[in-house]
């Protein structure tokens, strides 16, 4: 089944996707995140979470990795 995820105040709900409930659901605040395909509520949303947290995560470690390579060049370079 499909969910329409969306965003109020920080808070994440997911709804049966509806477009005439969606609409109503902006109407009153909300903000559309994305569409999702899962068996309930819970997991739409969980889904959603663990799709930014990844898109996250790898610019971080990209950082992560890039410091110490920055920091160890600098040193070879400068001594």
């Amino acid at each position: 089944m499909d969910f329409y995820v969306l965003k109020k105040n920080n808070e994440l709900i997911a709804i049966p996707a509806d477009e005439q409930d969606c609409k109503q659901y902006l109407d009153n605040g909300y903000f559309y995140i994305d569409k999702v395909a899962a068996c309930d509520e819970t997991t739409a949303i969980r889904r959603t979470k663990s799709q930014y947290q990844r898109g996250i995560r790898v610019p971080l470690m990209a950082i992560v990795v890039a410091i110490p390579v920055l920091i160890v060049s600098w040193w070879q370079f400068t001594h």
